[in-house]
């Protein structure tokens, strides 16, 4: 049913995009209110709930979960414990914005569409890209058929240098090609506006020689046949000594669109006889206006009771092509989709 009020949002996880997610909903967000933090590490949840004046912060997830002023929750925790938060908030009532990726595996990405259609509340995932002004002004001109029949896409996600930590443990964030490469496989699917046929990858780890140990890597290449007939071509990398590299690009028959590396952002859009060119160093800057584009977007579906932009059915997706990735580079083969 539609409403006019603010959605009351408690955000669960205070690390490095909770700490974005929760300044945004404190103070950029007009439809959403942040009324709490909670992380196991109370002394985070203080820090984090320092920075935007607010006093509500708890050590369990569950017990933020009983106050009756959230609505909806934002999911900023590691991926594995995912399931057992959606669970908490569905059995609490809560809508719920999931950051990605949403599973480790094809079948807690099933669960949690079960789980989350039984609660009969807004699912939303965590693809900011989709809200980009940029990657927005590239999608409008394949939508227009400006680039004509789409041949070949692709679109990267290169990372400042950074300590071989926790979070590059597969077991606990899904490792390179489910979570660093996962914004960039929705980005083709959402561009191409097709689903993937067959992957085929492979990764090393030269960079950081540690992460062999843990079965991971810090360079990955993917490449990704399309339903439409289209190819896409995906590299992730962890070292980026130059800064914080997101591009994104389109080819067809009748012209180009791309999203290149700037200050800001930058996107082009070529055809044979003009060029028009529309500019506007880490994530937080680059994404500035889609992080909070996405919450706004989320509190909107929720305000409207339409069905958010990225759905739960978009994060199985990526995370399908990020296992099957993985497997074609063990196996060194290309691998059909979908999963069996």
């Amino acid at each position: 049913m539609y409403s006019s009020k603010p959605v009351g949002v408690g955000l669960i996880g205070a690390g490095q995009i909770g700490k974005v997610h929760a300044q945004n909903l404190a103070r950029r967000v007009p439809n959403a209110r942040l009324k709490a933090i909670a992380d196991s590490n109370i002394e985070a949840a203080k820090a984090v709930a320092a920075l935007t004046g607010l006093n509500e912060v708890y050590g369990d997830y569950a017990k933020m979960m009983e106050n009756e002023e959230i609505d909806a929750v934002v999911i900023a925790t590691p991926t594995f414990m995912k399931m057992q938060v959606v669970q908490a908030a569905v059995d609490a009532g809560k809508h719920i914005f999931c950051e990605k990726p949403m599973a480790l595996t094809l079948a807690d990405a099933d669960e949690l569409i079960r789980i989350s259609k039984k609660g009969g509340k807004k699912f939303q995932v965590g693809y900011q890209r989709r809200f980009d002004p940029s990657y927005l002004r590239v999608k409008s001109a394949i939508d227009a058929g400006e680039i004509g029949t789409m041949l070949l896409l692709r679109s990267n996600t290169r990372d400042p240098p950074q300590k071989v930590a926790g979070w590059a443990d597969p077991k606990v964030s899904g490792g390179i090609f489910l979570d660093t490469s996962s914004h960039d496989y929705d980005v083709i699917r959402w561009l191409s506006g097709s689903e993937a046929v067959s992957v085929i990858a492979d990764g090393v780890a030269t960079a950081y020689p540690d992460l062999k140990s843990l079965g991971d890597q810090d360079t990955t290449m993917t490449i990704i046949r399309l339903a439409n007939g289209a190819l896409a071509h995906v590299d992730a990398c962890r070292i980026s000594v130059y800064g914080y590299d997101i591009r994104a690009e389109v080819i067809g028959t009748e012209g180009a669109a791309f999203m290149d590396i700037g200050k800001s952002s930058e996107a082009h859009v070529m055809k044979k006889s003009w060029e028009s060119n529309e500019y506007s160093y880490w994530y937080t800057e680059r994404f500035d206006e889609a992080y909070r584009g996405e919450l706004e977007g989320f509190a909107s579906a929720i305000i409207g009771d339409t069905v958010p932009r990225v759905t739960a059915k978009d994060g199985r997706a990526a995370v399908e092509i990020g296992l099957a990735a993985k497997q074609s580079m063990l196996e060194k083969k290309a691998i059909s989709l979908p999963l069996g």
